[in-house]
């Protein structure tokens, strides 16, 4: 097979060349002929670090919604060239390329499904312009992908400020919070209960060896446990209390056997006792790293807010973050709500509200000629405005956040155990049930799809011709979309029915590619006769596929000392290469 000669470094290299060439014919494009290629955010960008250097604020270019973060990033666009931006996005998805590779490696993909996840990432349409258009997105996926990272090697504190900046760069990784949280308690307590176990093993070893275990120590003397004593033992336990002859044992002293028995109750109470301590101890296992976690975000997260609010103020909170909770997009949006939203732009809810209660003030005037029908539709007046204050009966995306919640809920609690499969359907779930959906988006979850690649090669749930004609309907019907976007943006025609309609088709086909990829990512045991284990300890599929779950691989690396896992994974990388 032709990806088996192809080394990953040599895709990350030819990557850089394509980048290159891409650049500079981006350049030329810009400069020289009227068809311009550069991503209009690209130009926000520039205009916001133009005002950064003149001493201003990002915010005084319109539609910038960003951390003032990146318009600092892009100071060098004004002083040293204006391709910067897009030489940093580009090296960046190199190396967002190598984290890819190194993450893949750890968990046991071989060298042809690592070439094939790369050519995926780096070569597919969307991040082969993107960063050379001058699009943002690849530098959130570079924070994901060093979070990762540090998640694999156990580093709550490194991971937790990644995570922090991260969101502060971009809010929408703040949906992986529920998925990590469970990761790190299930790491955590999945790690003392095996140290545990290799401790007792350890203990009885030791005990065997010097004859002085319990076991040992019963069967040299003869006696045996209190819960195997039957009513001849007691009596002579009471005949030994009592120094006595046999035949005197009703003679002991009730006080004797009453210190037995307190004797034995003491016991138990510092049996129960242990057993607290070591559930509360087992909680405070799985509940610190979660803590250490949940503080370097925390800090990293609100020192970097603190800083930027200080210079600019609540225009920094309501452009960086508010305006995604509340933002409103008649256009170019993927999302079923398109159209309610485009009908109801600029408009307030509050006269919507008012022209509601004209019509039930002439409900009710018209209802007065029925006395039998009053009281039912007066209830039910009283019961449609409490409703209508509650839930916001007349947008109804704002309730977007619903089944998006319920969802991403479900899944870190399904999939936590393998992060890059939990991120790539909570991103895609996040998407998809979003109120405004654009392709920049796409790049959140296709960033991340890679990652499970080795996954869905070892899986047999889904048949892979199923995938790929999802995969195929998903490309379709955001063509067919865009046919009809292209019709309204550029030629000015009226054609929002069937924009709507081609969302509403696209939001099937997502969800249809949702639920083929949370069936072929489930994690299942495989039967014996259905495994081959190899030498990474992976799960093997009918091609030769390994794939190895994301806490597989970081409890791989906890189990190894420091020196033996250099050594090991070095033997496994030249073995694969």
């Amino acid at each position: 097979m032709w990806l088996e000669r192809i080394r990953p470094w040599q895709v990350i290299l030819l990557a850089g060349v394509v980048r290159a060439v891409l650049i500079c014919w981006a350049e030329y494009q810009d400069h020289h002929l009227p068809v311009k290629y550069t991503d209009i955010d690209y130009i926000v960008f520039t205009d916001a670090a133009r005002f950064v250097a003149a001493g201003g604020s990002p915010y005084q270019r319109a539609t910038y919604r960003y951390s003032p973060l990146l318009a600092y990033l892009m100071l060098p666009n004004i002083g040293l060239h204006p391709a910067w931006g897009k030489v940093l996005f580009s090296v960046s998805d190199l190396a967002a390329a190598g984290l890819l590779d190194f993450l893949l490696l750890r968990c046991g993909a071989s060298r042809p499904l690592r070439s094939a996840a790369l050519l995926m990432w780096l070569f597919n349409p969307y991040s082969a312009t993107i960063s050379t258009r001058g699009s943002c997105d690849v530098l959130s996926a570079l924070l994901l992908l060093g979070l990762l990272a540090g998640l694999l090697y156990g580093k709550p504190v490194m991971s937790g400020a990644l995570y922090g900046l991260a969101v502060h760069f971009r809010i929408y990784p703040v949906i992986y919070g529920p998925s990590i949280a469970l990761y790190l308690m299930r790491r955590a307590l999945v790690k003392r209960t095996e140290t545990q176990n290799s401790d007792c093993r350890q203990e009885a070893s030791t005990a065997t060896e010097h004859g002085t275990g319990e076991n040992a120590v019963r069967e040299r003397t003869g006696m045996k446990s209190p819960g195997m004593m039957q009513e001849g033992e007691v009596s002579e336990l009471r005949q030994r209390l009592g120094g006595l002859k046999p035949g005197a044992a009703a003679h002991v002293p009730v006080e004797a056997l009453a210190a037995v028995q307190r004797t034995g109750a003491t016991t138990g109470g510092t049996q129960r006792r242990s057993e607290m301590v070591t559930m509360a101890t087992a909680v405070a296992a799985a509940i610190l790293p979660v803590v250490l976690f949940g503080v370097a975000a925390s800090t990293s997260f609100l020192l970097l807010g603190g800083f930027f609010y200080r210079l600019y103020g609540r225009e920094f909170l309501q452009e960086a973050f508010l305006h995604h909770l509340t933002r409103k997009d008649p256009r170019h949006n993927f999302s079923p709500y398109y159209y309610p939203v485009y009908l109801s732009y600029g408009n307030s809810s509050t006269i919507m509200y008012d022209n509601s209660s004209r019509h039930e003030d002439m409900v009710t005037t018209k209802s007065a000629l029925s006395s039998l029908l009053q009281p039912l539709l007066t209830g039910m007046l009283v019961v449609w405005r409490y409703v209508r204050r509650v839930v916001p009966v007349y947008e109804p995306w704002r309730l977007a956040m619903v089944p998006q919640a319920a969802a991403l809920l479900a899944l870190a609690v399904r999939f936590h155990e393998d992060l890059p499969a939990a991120w790539v359907l909570q991103t895609w779930c996040f998407v998809t049930f979003n109120k405004v959906i654009t392709a920049q988006y796409f790049v959140w979850y296709l960033s991340l799809l890679p990652l499970v690649l080795p996954a869905l090669a070892a899986q047999r749930a889904v048949p892979r011709t199923a995938l790929v004609a999802g995969g195929a309907v998903w490309v379709a019907a955001q063509l067919h979309w865009l046919a009809w976007a292209y019709k309204l943006e550029m030629k000015g025609q009226s054609v929002h029915v069937p924009l709507w309609v081609a969302g509403l088709l696209f939001q099937a086909a997502n969800t249809g590619l949702m639920v083929l990829l949370i069936r072929a990512l489930l994690p299942r045991k495989l039967p014996p006769h259905h495994r081959d284990d190899d030498d990474d300890g992976g799960s093997s599929s009918r091609n030769g596929a390994v794939w190895t779950t994301f806490l597989e691989a970081s409890l791989l690396l906890c189990r190894q000392s420091p020196h033996h896992g250099v050594a090991n994974f070095g033997n496994e990388k030249r073995k694969q290469q």
